[in-house]
């Protein structure tokens, strides 16, 4: 795992979403305000997709 100062703001609402400081590609991670789920896909450079679940 790699340590990142890049901040993971929400797709939907735009709040920060706090890990644990240390995130590796494929961690998915919950906003706290409004539950949506974001998977880690690289971390230099940052880059995170929602992931959208299908019913």
């Amino acid at each position: 795992m790699k340590q990142t100062d890049q901040k993971i703001m929400c797709p939907d609402c735009g709040t920060e979403i706090k890990g644990e400081n240390t995130s590796a590609v494929g961690d998915i991670l919950e906003c706290q305000e409004c539950g949506t789920e974001v998977e880690v896909l690289s971390l230099s450079p940052l880059k995170y997709q929602i992931l959208v679940e299908e019913k």
